[in-house]
């Protein structure tokens, strides 16, 4: 096992994982479930929860683009791989030498796609996009589908569509949703017919909209335990699976009148006990809470001191029993005011953003019973 850098790391708890995974099989009515794992898994480690989800039964994996795919491969051999993003036509030789299955974004790209594999004398696998109400990628008619499903080069596999709004109880966005939905229905009818698969559920699609159906579904955020919509509350018991960690590695006393940290933002009012925290935002935590975020050390609240810096934070521990290499919880999976949907709604975004922004020099540490099976270290 890998060393575990005991500076600042994030844990993976894989029973949470597993809790989670349970939980949307079953909200998806039996359905087959496909993981997103993009952005290193929202910054958990592609590579421990595609492990983790293989284990429970899950077999498909959806991934940005084509490096993801060749990562993501390293761990599982055998899955089905999707790449949503588009993929520069020098690379289509490693998407097929891979195995993998391509996204088709519209009907010049599914030539493009047909051509590359014609010439290489095989056939690819595609999932077809269905532009439906997000306007960002796809095709948007019924004509466009029947031409790519006749493109020689062509294995079609799947069509989809992303719903906009799913995550919204506005009656107007539900009624988008269903738009979305019949819009998918209509253009895709002819792949249906022939047996190919056609899904539509997000995240929150599985959690709010189970009357729309569909062959499969797609699971992303709520695999990680995190509200695809904070005001909206999540129906089944879904966990955060993701801590973020550090160790307490100086403590120091300054008297009142005491500057802490960049621009003199934080001035001391009272003799205080101030402890740093080797985290910054180079970790991906954000600076945004700079004098307004707080950490919890055994299990008592304090709060940021100052500006937080590139590699490291201070903190009031003021009337705490603290010492150095004392753990501070930064995001949690139990204290409400940590979890990291309610730190992201704080700083006006939402948690993706800030699961995703966990950088690549915090060491993923995958937890079991409470103890480090495993570390993924990055650098």
């Amino acid at each position: 096992m890998d060393k575990l850098l005991r500076r600042v790391w994030a844990e993976i708890d894989l029973d949470t994982l597993d809790h989670n995974a349970q939980l949307i099989k079953q909200a998806s009515g039996g359905r087959p479930v496909m993981a997103v794992v993009k952005a290193d898994a929202y910054g958990h480690s592609a590579d421990i929860i595609a492990a983790e989800l293989w284990e429970q039964g899950v077999s498909s994996y959806a991934v940005s683009n084509v490096l993801e795919a060749i990562d993501l491969r390293k761990t599982l051999d055998k899955a089905q791989i999707v790449i949503f993003g588009y993929c520069d036509p020098e690379w289509q030789g490693e998407i097929i030498d891979g195995g993998f299955e391509q996204t088709v974004a519209g009907l010049g790209h599914a030539r493009m796609l047909s051509d590359i594999a014609e010439k290489r004398g095989v056939k690819l696998g595609v999932h077809i996009k269905v532009n439906t109400g997000m306007n960002r990628v796809g095709i948007d008619t019924a004509d466009e589908l029947h031409e790519i499903l006749a493109m020689p080069g062509l294995d079609v596999r799947g069509v989809y569509t992303h719903f906009a709004v799913a995550d919204s109880s506005e009656q107007s966005d539900i009624d988008y949703t269903r738009e979305q939905q019949h819009k998918l229905d209509t253009i895709a009818a002819e792949a249906h017919a022939a047996g190919i698969p056609v899904y539509s559920r997000n995240s929150g699609g599985i959690l709010y909209h189970d009357d729309l159906g569909g062959d499969m579904v797609r699971s992303g955020i709520i695999t990680y335990g995190c509200m695809p919509n904070i005001a909206l509350p999540v129906p089944i018991d879904i966990k955060p699976v993701m801590r973020l960690r550090a160790a307490v590695c100086q403590l120091k006393t300054v008297p009142a009148g005491t500057a802490v940290s960049y621009g003199r933002t934080y001035v001391t009012d009272k003799e205080t006990t101030l402890a740093v925290i080797p985290v910054g935002y180079a970790d991906g935590y954000s600076r945004g809470l700079s004098n307004r975020g707080a950490v919890y050390i055994n299990g008592k609240r304090a709060p940021i001191t100052g500006r937080v810096c590139m590699d490291q934070m201070m903190v009031d521990v003021t009337g705490l029993d603290v010492k150095v290499g004392d753990i501070a919880e930064l995001y949690s999976d139990t204290i409400d005011e940590i979890k990291v949907d309610n730190i992201a709604d704080m700083l006006g975004t939402i948690g993706y953003e800030l699961l995703c922004l966990v950088s690549k020099r915090v060491p993923r540490a995958a937890v079991r019973n409470g103890e480090i099976v495993r570390v993924v270290n990055y650098i």
